[in-house]
């Protein structure tokens, strides 16, 4: 009995067919001898997620008589590397992994290369999004579909913007801008006894390069082993100097540590008008009662001279190199994953952003007031530094003698001493 194996890890308008119309649930072919597919999930994966695999599969049978489709949990006590190599150990087959960006794996060839399946068909990636694709393409070889990006906005209090007498942010807005008006969102929400700042900026990794590529200069070198020349480089040197020195002579910002859990805990106790945060963050905004409805999102500012670059974590739904199942992994690829009609899309894009550009407006995620923005951040998209070294996973950016800093030169010399200290991290861990 053949099997396909889908194996998920979380971290947390036209055709791709030249000249065909859009596609259906309808099989694209017949798969001989295929009976079975089992499709397996991490444990700690979110509900929806898990529904829409579960849903996608039952209406891949429906239109593939013969086969059939189980969902499975992936415990991952170990991590889920460690889970993989097991199930590998124990020759269990493996087609399709879902997983996030692991240079590891992508090193050891576990992730095998669509392009040519892409060719076969005739179908192009022209209804991806591009700046995810070219992410998701190592050494020619294009690693995966990607999936659920998670780009960095502005969420801002729009009750605090309206006691302001302020415009919500557009589209077109600066760091100055975006500065300013936390000194005027600040002022105008003072609660006597607390602590109020007009907006939280997460000074962590994440956001430093996202400023860094903004400036035009990554903060690592381009094998991601180096940090040395790059994280105390002028122009990145520069641009942090920047936002220090706004968040450090007005006192109406507040610096945290990343863009997860810090800002989310202080917009949802109200304590600033604004945070960045990834594009995640609106649903449990949503779901918590006191902040339903309270909150819209903007795009990151610009730089300046419209220079800006976005941070984005993403997903990736990818075939094993060793799959001896790689016609069926594909077929479950395009009838479903790729296919903008497909049930997949209307239920992936209940809490998670859509990769299909023309599945978008055909699954109603639209109706989400500011999609348009996280969608247009989609087109400044860059690699974030994980995704490059694994090993800066644990890398802290900033202490407090940085978020004192005002001048280039106090940011310089921490920013250099930063860099070497991590260079030798990075070569200790080799």
């Amino acid at each position: 009995m053949k099997k396909l194996i889908v194996t998920s890890a979380l971290v947390f308008a036209s055709s791709l067919t030249a000249g065909c119309s859009a596609w259906t649930d309808k099989p694209t072919s017949t798969v001989p001898g295929a009976e079975e597919i089992t499709l397996v999930t991490m444990d700690s994966n979110t509900k929806n997620r898990i529904s829409s695999f579960e849903k996608s599969a039952k209406l891949f049978e429906d239109a593939n008589p013969g086969v059939k489709v189980h969902v499975e949990k992936l415990a991952t006590p170990k991590g889920y590397r460690a889970a993989l190599l097991e199930m590998a150990k124990d020759n269990k087959p493996i087609d399709l992994i879902y997983a996030n960006h692991d240079t590891i794996q992508i090193e050891q060839n576990t992730f095998a290369d669509l392009v040519p399946m892409f060719k076969s068909d005739k179908m192009t990636t022209d209804d991806l999004y591009e700046k995810l694709v070219e992410m998701s393409t190592v050494k020619g070889k294009l690693i995966g579909i990607p999936l659920n990006p998670l780009p960095l906005a502005v969420f801002y209090n729009k009750e605090w913007f309206d006691k302001a007498g302020m415009p919500y942010p557009d589209k077109e807005w600066t760091w100055d801008q975006f500065f300013n008006q936390s000194i005027k969102l600040q002022a105008a929400n003072r609660v006597d006894g607390k602590e109020i700042f007009g907006s939280v900026v997460p000074l962590g990794l994440h956001m430093v390069e996202s400023l860094a590529r903004s400036s035009g200069q990554s903060i690592i070198a381009t094998d991601g082993n180096r940090l040395s020349g790059y994280l105390n480089s002028k122009p990145v040197v520069a641009a942090i100097t920047k936002l220090l020195f706004h968040m450090n002579t007005s006192k109406a910002s507040k610096a945290v540590s990343s863009i997860a859990a810090p800002v989310f805990n202080e917009l949802r106790a109200f304590n600033a008008g604004m945070g960045i945060g990834a594009a995640n963050m609106f649903y449990p905004l949503e779901a918590t009662s006191q902040t339903a409805g309270k909150f819209g999102f903007a795009p990151l500012p610009f730089l300046e001279k419209r220079a800006k670059a976005n941070a984005v974590y993403y997903n990736l739904l990818t075939i094993a190199e060793g799959s001896k199942q790689k016609e069926l992994a594909w077929k479950f690829m395009k009838d479903v994953i790729l296919n903008p009609d497909s049930q997949f899309q209307k239920d992936w894009g209940q809490q998670d952003m859509l990769t299909v550009k023309s599945a978008v407006p055909k699954s109603g995620q639209l109706s989400f007031k500011g999609m348009d923005v996280l969608i247009e951040e989609l087109n400044y998209a860059v690699m974030p530094l994980p995704y490059r070294n694994t090993l800066l996973n644990s890398i802290k950016v900033s202490d407090q003698s940085l978020l004192t800093a005002t001048t280039e030169a106090e940011v310089m010399a921490y920013l250099s001493s930063l860099a070497e200290e991590i260079d030798k991290h990075l070569i200790d861990k080799k």
